[in-house]
């Protein structure tokens, strides 16, 4: 098993976990020590990494992927009764998710750069 292969489990696993937080009751949650807000753009960010990191030669497809999975976490919230999205929140989402792809592109590149 190679490193994109664990970035790729990483990422989908990652993914996972985040569709069932974002329709679960929120006192299943873990206590954050940042804002909502924060919370919510750096959830993506990382995500997005992830995804740049396990699809490295894939960018565009990365950053739509990324993008309708930050609307679509916002909006499946819609299946819970006690869940109201926002448009401000999908917004913030999909800031998070365009900024990962971004940072992982970067470091992708810095990182080929240094082997070559």
């Amino acid at each position: 098993m190679n490193t994109i292969d664990i970035a790729r489990a990483i990422a989908w696993a990652s993914l996972a976990i985040i569709g069932l937080v974002t329709i679960a009751p929120p006192r299943w949650r873990a206590p954050t020590v940042v804002s909502v807000h924060v919370d919510r753009v750096l959830t993506f960010v990382l995500l997005a990494m992830l995804f740049a990191f396990a699809y490295p030669n894939n960018r565009r497809a990365v950053a739509i992927f990324c993008i309708l999975g930050a609307v679509t976490s916002e909006f499946s919230q819609l299946i819970s009764r006690r869940r109201h999205p926002k448009l401000n929140h999908a917004l913030l989402k999909v800031f998070g998710a365009l900024a990962g792809v971004l940072i992982g592109a970067v470091i992708i590149q810095f990182i080929s750069v240094e082997r070559h």
